[in-house]
């Protein structure tokens, strides 16, 4: 299903201090726009409208279409990457890559879990989820927005792999070994650790090995001591 594609209206960067700190108050960050076979190309572009999309169904993987205003140029790309203030938490920077939406593109997308499992509701299992997301190729504008399991059925020892996911045609899953569990309902606690003590009770204890005789020091002593004790010979005259 053809995504809605939302267009963002972009101005072209070639000012810096103070020019650049009036801009920021404007509500406008610093970006770059990278790819597409030509050079990098330096913008500001309205942050709350980065931050809408960031907060929307796709994230990240949303495909916009940038405007650069004052000329008929537009081009849809994607968001690449971004930076937060660590101390505000506002948006103060992003990276975006030029995308054509009917070409094949790989990204990570969400893996939610839906429902409670049978052997957790009813034997006291434990879920874990291993895989919060996957790895995906497909066109850009066909990127789904997350994968959704539904675990109810999941009894102890129960899992779903990566092999049972159901994407469509178009979309392909990038993992080597389609094999691996992306979620799982294990025993409880109590009868994991319970396992391993019964084993050591019934394991055959080793019997003690207890030395006799003396020591080879002992030995030596002793053959030393009736050697001295020994009279001498008294020698012929």
């Amino acid at each position: 299903m053809t995504e809605q594609i939302q267009e963002v209206v972009v101005e072209k960067r070639e000012i810096t201090g103070k020019a650049s700190g009036k801009k920021a108050i404007e509500g406008c960050i610093p970006a770059t726009v990278y790819g597409g076979g030509t050079e990098p190309l330096s913008i500001y572009v309205d942050a709350k409208k980065v931050v809408e999309i960031l907060r929307s169904e796709k994230g990240k993987n949303s495909i916009l279409l940038f405007s650069l205003k004052g000329t008929k140029r537009r081009r849809h790309v994607m968001i690449k990457d971004f930076q937060i203030n660590p101390v505000t938490n506002a948006l103060i920077h992003a990276d975006f890559r030029r995308t054509d939406p009917e070409e094949k593109v790989k990204v990570r997308i969400p893996v939610i879990c839906e429902g409670i499992p049978e052997g957790v509701k009813t034997d006291g299992g434990l879920l874990d989820q291993i895989m919060r997301d996957i790895e995906i190729e497909c066109e850009a504008q066909a990127i789904p927005a997350r994968i959704t399991l539904d675990i109810t059925p999941l009894k102890i020892h129960q899992s779903i792999k990566i092999s049972d996911l159901k994407l469509g045609e178009n979309v392909r899953i990038l993992a080597e070994d389609k094999s691996q569990p992306v979620v799982h309902v294990i025993a409880p606690k109590a009868e994991v650790e319970a396992a391993p003590a019964a084993a050591e009770e019934g394991a055959p204890q080793e019997p003690e090995v207890i030395a006799k005789g003396k020591k080879p020091e002992e030995d030596g002593e002793g053959e030393d001591k009736d050697k001295k004790e020994q009279p001498k010979k008294e020698q012929k005259k």
